[in-house]
């Protein structure tokens, strides 16, 4: 027996500080024990149950309810207790005291939810799922993480797997009987198979990348020439006066920086100095961190104002950089606002972040370029991890695939698709190594 098959956990499931409820909860074999110590109660299995939890004096530490979801049938696969009392931190703490002097240990990090997946409850698709639905910080990441936690991306990998095996013991068995080598691989097509896993595998890596475009944080950063509306846009974005605006130019001299939504994008917006050529030291060096910022950046908004146009340099901005041309302060030109398309058909919006008006047209065109890019119906949450398994996979598929046309050596395919499968499992964590199980599950929060 294991340490994980022998201790019993216990840990406060709800967030810190004091709150109306609090959760502490147990798994493990004596978790129901403890519970039982605790109240002098006698727990049914997914019953509510009225509790006085006390000390070993017998001095009333809360009252509250306590459930119990008796194994395999619990998050964990163990026996589970939930109790839940007042939320105040001293009362919580003072509760799991007690459960750790009864006996429990202080779970880790995302214990609960290792077990989960050790227990063969969860895949690690979805344990890693869980942990983005915590942290989501917008409704698509919410809604794509939840769609993983019911395992829609998991069911995609385990059948891609699937084939990959059926494929792989049809290759081993045409080298078992060489005589029938071609008969074997030639009667079930598995090349051309193969050829469909390597199409599915690209399919999946361009969701995989798509979805995690739209769950990532982007960074946006504004430039222009002093006095465009740099701050005003940002302080309008932000529905707040996070920048001061004056008529005067030059009054933002470093980077200032507001995590604000853009319609479905998280974005960083980065405001900063405008840029123009100056003596002013102070105003040189806003004018560096503009462009370095710039550099940086996963979309740059050039805001021009539209009343008194001033061209700027922006040939340092990275080719591969995203720029959308903002013409600000269209309600003293009296240009229709909206979207259009400049001379080099670059996206262009016209729009006042005084009165706030043409700032939908302006999220919409953020969105088609940072969530969108011809991907939209991404359906699950995804990980760099994820992308790099499967861009690994999809590199050997490929490379099997070309060496096989050449050699025609059953053998070597046999080993190459070995090396796919491995790339694929680790994605459900079929394959996996400790490392690897330490680093997704000590992210999680305590209690989870």
């Amino acid at each position: 027996m294991t340490a994980l098959d022998t201790d019993t956990i216990a840990a406060i499931a709800t967030a810190r500080g004091d709150g109306p409820v609090g959760i502490i909860r147990l798994s493990g074999p004596k978790a129901l024990t403890i519970a039982t110590t605790l109240s002098q109660n006698h727990f049914e299995p997914r019953h509510a149950h009225l509790c006085v939890f006390t000390t070993a004096r017998g001095d009333v530490i809360d009252s509250g309810l306590g459930l119990y979801f008796p194994l395999p049938h619990s998050f964990t696969g163990e026996d589970v207790i939930e109790l839940q009392i007042h939320g105040g931190h001293i009362v919580l703490q003072a509760l799991l005291t007690r459960c750790l002097e009864l006996g429990a240990r202080a779970a880790r990090p995302g214990e609960f939810s290792e077990r989960s997946f050790l227990n063969g409850k969860i895949d690690l698709l979805q344990a890693e799922a869980i942990a983005d639905l915590i942290s989501a910080e917008t409704e698509t990441a919410a809604k794509l993480a939840a769609s993983s936690l019911t395992g829609v991306f998991s069911q995609l990998v385990d059948t891609l797997s699937s084939d990959l095996n059926e494929l792989r013991a049809l290759t081993e068995a045409s080298i078992d009987f060489p005589e029938e080598d071609i008969d074997v691989l030639q009667r079930h097509h598995v090349v051309a198979r193969l050829q469909t896993c390597n199409t599915t595998i690209k399919t999946m890596l361009r969701d995989v990348s798509s979805a995690q475009k739209r769950t990532q944080r982007h960074t946006a950063v504004l430039i222009g020439a002093p006095n465009a509306g740099k701050s005003s846009l940002l302080n309008a974005l932000a529905y707040d006066d996070i920048a001061i605006v004056t008529d005067q130019p030059g009054t933002t001299r470093d980077a200032l920086k507001e995590t604000v939504q853009i319609g479905a994008a998280l974005l960083e917006v980065v405001d900063t100095a405008g840029i123009r050529s100056t003596t002013d030291v102070i105003e040189q060096e806003g004018v560096k961190r503009a462009k370095a910022s710039g550099s940086l950046a996963d979309l740059v908004l050039h805001i021009i104002d539209d009343s008194h146009a001033i061209d700027i340099d922006t040939d340092w901005i990275p080719q591969s950089t995203p720029i959308i041309k903002v013409y600000n302060k269209a309600d003293l030109t009296k240009r229709a606002l909206g979207r259009f398309k400049d001379e080099q058909r670059r996206n262009c919006v016209a729009l006042s972040a005084a009165t706030r008006d043409g700032l939908d047209e302006l999220a919409s065109i953020v969105e088609e370029t940072l969530l969108i890019n011809g991907h939209q119906h991404s359906m699950f949450s995804a990980r760099q991890r994820h992308v790099d398994a499967l861009t690994e996979a999809e590199q050997l598929l490929a490379h099997a695939l070309a060496q096989y046309n050449v050699h025609g050596a059953a053998e070597l395919l046999s080993e190459d698709l070995k090396r796919v499968q491995t790339a694929i499992d680790t994605l459900t964590g079929k394959i996996s190594s400790d490392d690897i199980l330490g680093q997704i599950f000590s992210s999680f929060c305590i209690g989870k």
